[in-house]
């Protein structure tokens, strides 16, 4: 995959907004940046009051040595009657839920696709005040680096500024309430 954060990206990322107190760690599938371990051996060190791992399980086993480190691991379950695109993932949640006894706090959550979506506002994400890094631009949501209709800005001291006059994708996202 291109475009994948580096830890010389993590560290200019914290210094750029060190006011961040909640690391969200989301991708594509963040266990399966070749780096992984890396980067957050990187993140650990930085002082977050959490770090927080939103995941579909596909690496979690293979990484379980970290998810100790993560103040909860948040896992995406997708099934074909509750996603039909999705590559079903019960296998890999099952596995990890074998294995991990430790500490952080495990929320799995049902994926559903909506289909029928009125797009009248944003979703709680939005509200939330929940902004993704990618390739360099923040975004005012945790999707929108990965919607063909969204725009980010620069990462400067004015990001938030910047990215408060971006209008959210929220009319073509699945996830918008």
């Amino acid at each position: 995959m291109k475009n994948n954060i580096t830890v010389e990206e993590v560290i200019e990322l914290r210094k750029a907004v060190p006011e961040v107190k909640d690391l969200y760690i989301t991708g594509g599938e963040p266990t399966l940046h070749k780096h992984f371990a890396d980067v957050m051996a990187e993140i650990f060190k930085m002082k977050y009051e959490r770090i927080i791992l939103a995941t579909n399980a596909w690496g979690l086993v293979k990484h379980i040595d970290l998810m100790d480190n993560f103040t909860e691991i948040r896992i995406s379950h997708y099934t074909k009657e509750s996603y039909p695109n999705a590559t079903p993932n019960t296998k890999e949640i099952e596995a990890f839920q074998k294995i991990y006894k430790g500490t952080a706090r495990v929320a799995i959550q049902k994926i559903t696709m909506i289909t029928d979506n009125d797009k009248d506002g944003m979703c709680g994400r939005a509200y939330n005040g929940i902004a993704s890094y990618f390739a360099g631009n923040i975004y005012g949501c945790c999707v929108a680096a990965g919607m063909d209709t969204s725009k980010g800005v620069p990462l400067t001291k004015q990001w938030k500024i910047a990215a408060a006059k971006v209008e959210l994708p929220c009319s073509t996202c699945a996830f918008a309430e």
